[in-house]
């Protein structure tokens, strides 16, 4: 039917029938490339962004399994510490945070052992920060607890600012704050010093 009337138009219709399809076409044909090069546009944005991001998070830490570290001293105290898992920061490498740590000392014979919640262990200052619910078994006689400590595991010694509760037989000591030497055999405690003594049954 189209066929046929185009077939009926004289040829001035025909000549202005096709100015005005060209004329649609012009107004048409710049709309939908602007169409498609904004669709493009937003494909490649899109894509940048979904590619950039878990890349950017993977930049930001990196996640451990299991993590463990282990060293000896000069004097060849030897140290291992690991935990459940561990993160480390991309703003300083050095740094990891770990989930549950435990800390094995190990000097000849005598083994001490350290648990807490966290811990932030510092690969180039050889220290290890406990924080929540930290144990210190020092291998001897002394039993300690504490809100938070710092480890040097490169000398043994403990440090701590946020109370100590030491075990000693039957005697019981609390501080505020707190240090102890490589072998764990003494403490200087200071602040809020008080003790507990039972008598024997």
């Amino acid at each position: 039917m189209a066929m046929g009337a185009a077939n009926l138009m004289t040829p001035a219709e025909r000549r202005a029938h096709r100015l005005t399809q060209v004329r649609r076409l012009r107004r048409i044909l710049p709309i939908a490339a602007i169409a498609l090069l904004a669709i493009c546009l937003l494909q490649v944005v899109v894509g940048g962004f979904s590619r950039s991001a878990p890349e950017a998070a993977q930049a930001d830490v990196a996640r451990m399994l299991s993590p463990r570290f282990s060293g000896r001293a000069p004097d060849g105290r030897r140290f291992a510490i690991t935990g459940a898992s561990g993160v480390r920061s991309a703003a300083d490498l050095n740094q990891i945070d770990i989930a549950a740590p435990v800390l094995t000392l190990q000097d000849g014979e005598r083994t001490q052992r350290m648990t807490a919640r966290t811990g932030v262990y510092d690969e180039a200052a050889h220290t290890l920060r406990l924080v929540g619910e930290v144990e210190i078994d020092t291998g001897g006689r002394v039993q300690l607890s504490a809100r938070e400590a710092v480890v040097d595991t490169r000398t043994g010694a403990i440090s701590g600012q946020q109370g100590l509760r030491a075990q000693v037989g039957s005697r019981q000591v609390e501080a505020e704050s707190f240090s102890t030497d490589e072998d764990g055999d003494r403490i200087i405690l200071k602040g809020g010093v008080r003790g507990r003594l039972e008598a024997p049954r």
